[in-house]
């Protein structure tokens, strides 16, 4: 249902957009190394601090033919100190990618300004996430699923102004950043935001 929907927005054609040495932020067991277009890839590093789910994650990075470029980093972004003895370090990276992760880091603005410093000047943030609705009503709705919500799904909040988040842990020179490309209804419960922002310098 999800991977069907994520197609449906066009999520496909947003991974395959990551370029150069990237970083992926949260990749779970893999659901988007498939997508990924290795003429384009030097380096992936994946960021996943959940061990339990590294060995599904090895596992379909290998039926992508990413195993000779996929590096996967067992600890969180904010870790710097284990960042850099899996050589990841600030301003080295062409593409961040996030696909439904902000939603549920414990502190999505030291997670955004974290990312916004791995990028180098350039360099861009590709995003998928679910963001608070603008529809009054629907806003509403969310405030209140969330007060049972993050305890039900793994610290995932319904409504985090994510763009506003991004859009402030640094300057960027371009941001096209925005809903998706295809119709979402104003008044739904989970909204996405898309898109990429390029890193200023």
């Amino acid at each position: 249902m999800l991977a069907e929907k994520e197609v449906e927005m066009g999520v496909p054609a947003l991974v395959a957009s990551a370029s150069g040495t990237v970083i992926e932020i949260g990749p779970g067991s893999g659901n988007q190394v498939c997508r990924y277009d290795p003429a384009k890839i030097t380096k992936i590093f994946g960021i996943e601090p959940t061990l339990g789910l590294h060995d599904k994650l090895r596992e379909n990075i290998k039926k992508a033919g990413l195993s000779d470029v996929y590096t996967i980093v067992p600890c969180g972004v904010e870790d710097v100190q284990g960042l850099r003895k899996c050589g990841v370090d600030r301003e080295a990276f062409d593409t961040v990618l996030s696909i439904h992760v902000l939603c549920s880091v414990p502190d999505p603005k030291e997670t955004a300004a974290a990312l916004y410093r791995l990028l180098k000047p350039g360099g861009k943030m590709v995003v998928y996430e679910h963001v608070k609705s603008r529809d009054f009503v629907s806003s509403i709705v969310q405030d209140l699923y969330n007060i049972v919500w993050p305890h039900a799904l793994g610290n995932c909040h319904l409504n985090r102004d994510t763009a506003r988040i991004l859009r402030e842990a640094g300057e960027w020179a371009k941001d096209d950043l925005e809903r998706p490309p295809f119709q979402e209804d104003a008044w739904q419960a989970i909204p996405h935001i898309w898109g990429r922002l390029t890193k200023a310098g």
